[in-house]
């Protein structure tokens, strides 16, 4: 039995959901940021998801508090506060991801035994 990319789309979302508390834009977010080969600024994550730089900055904040991306500071800054750029370390979060799910499945398999 094979499962759809659609499928494995929602049940990949649902993971992010439960793993981490993510909300639908932050999770939206963090795909946009994996799926990008040089990572993406807050303007563009504002614009891509239509909401404001203030809320992007916030869901971006939430995802590298988390461990799911990280940031470098942009090279191309002209003074004021520092740019940056957020990415997703593919090799390092497949490790974190799988991990993750791994605890969350222990966590369940004990809970499902627990009940009498």
């Amino acid at each position: 039995m094979s499962i759809e990319i659609t499928e494995k789309s929602v049940i990949f979302k649902r993971f992010l959901a439960v793993a981490y508390g993510l909300s639908e834009a932050e999770i939206e977010a963090f795909l946009k940021i994996m799926e990008s080969k040089e990572g993406k600024n807050v303007d563009t994550i504002s614009s891509e998801l239509g909401i404001s730089k203030s809320r992007a900055s916030l869901i971006l904040k939430k995802l590298s508090d988390a461990g799911l991306i990280e940031k470098e500071k942009s090279g191309n800054n002209k003074g004021g506060r520092p740019k940056f750029m957020y990415y997703v370390n593919k090799d390092e979060i497949r490790v974190k991801l799988e991990k993750k799910a791994n605890e969350l499945c222990d966590q369940l398999k004990q809970l499902i035994s627990s009940l009498g």
